[in-house]
């Protein structure tokens, strides 16, 4: 019998697996075959760190974590393209291990299987929602064990000058407050502490607060309509706005940070999207 060649597509981001029962993957799936192509998707080498060797090994794909995205959805599309796209790119592969976050992929394990392909899946949290399109299911037993991931350097703390307002927009009394700022090359830190300050009256908190604000609004919102105008229009302009203070501080798509490059493209992408369907 010929060995399976198989494409292990994995979205590390949604779905919680370790580094035993990644292994414990590996193990199951060469006694099928070989694994001749593997992409881990939303993957943050800090977040992951369970992976970095690996993926040093074998020579393995990522694609980066889309913090903005995940927030929509707990499936990553990009998981449906890659697969599609493998099966004319390299028909030799005959199996799909998939393993993704919650969302409906019906059409796109049909689509395999009209193809011939031979779908696996595992016993992942959001295994039910596909799991009857699937030919075989592999049960992991270290599924839930903890993963290995990044430990931050010790955090200091500083002073920064916070602009606290009074009753009348153009008297201002600045005060020094200390807030805890970690190494810049830690986006945790990033989006935790980093204080975004609107001086017309608009943002106040940390940026955190404020994404988290724009995901709760847009996933209120069905642009596919013309309700709620007013809504839909202050929040495109509130997302310009919050892309505007981060560019004049150097952050943003400017930033030398990847991840955080990554953030405010989705939010220049998340704009552009919303002022078409408008």
């Amino acid at each position: 019998m010929n060995k399976r060649k198989i494409a292990l597509l994995v979205d590390v981001d949604n779905v919680k697996i370790s580094k035993e029962a990644m292994l414990e993957l590996f193990d199951k799936l060469e006694e099928m075959g070989d694994v001749v192509f593997c992409k881990f998707y939303g993957y943050n080498d800090r977040k992951h760190l369970y992976l970095s060797d690996i993926i040093a090994k074998y020579g393995y794909e990522t694609a980066p974590f889309m913090r903005l995205k995940k927030r929509f959805s707990q499936l990553d599309n990009r998981i449906v393209v890659d697969a599609i796209k493998l099966v004319y790119t390299k028909p030799e592969i005959n199996t799909f291990c998939i393993v993704a976050g919650d969302g409906d992929l019906s059409y796109t394990l049909a689509e395999l299987r009209s193809h011939d392909k031979y779908l696996i899946d595992i016993n992942s949290e959001y295994a039910e929602v596909n799991e009857h399109m699937f030919d075989e299911h592999i049960v992991l037993k270290n599924i839930n064990a903890p993963v290995e991931t990044y430990k931050p350097k010790s955090k200091k703390t500083v002073s920064i000058p916070k602009i606290k307002r009074t009753t009348t927009k153009t008297e201002k009394v600045e005060k020094t407050v200390p807030v805890t700022q970690q190494e810049p090359e830690d986006l945790e830190a990033y989006i935790e502490d980093e204080y975004v300050e609107d001086k017309e009256g608009g943002f106040d908190g940390t940026l955190s607060d404020i994404l988290s604000d724009i995901t709760a609004r847009t996933s209120a919102l069905d642009f596919s309509t013309k309700d709620n105008m007013e809504e839909k229009e202050k929040l495109i302009r509130d997302i310009e706005h919050l892309l505007s203070i981060q560019y004049a501080k150097g952050q943003g798509t400017n930033s030398p940070n990847e991840d955080i490059r990554q953030i405010f493209e989705e939010l220049e992408d998340l704009v552009k999207d919303m002022k078409s369907a408008l």
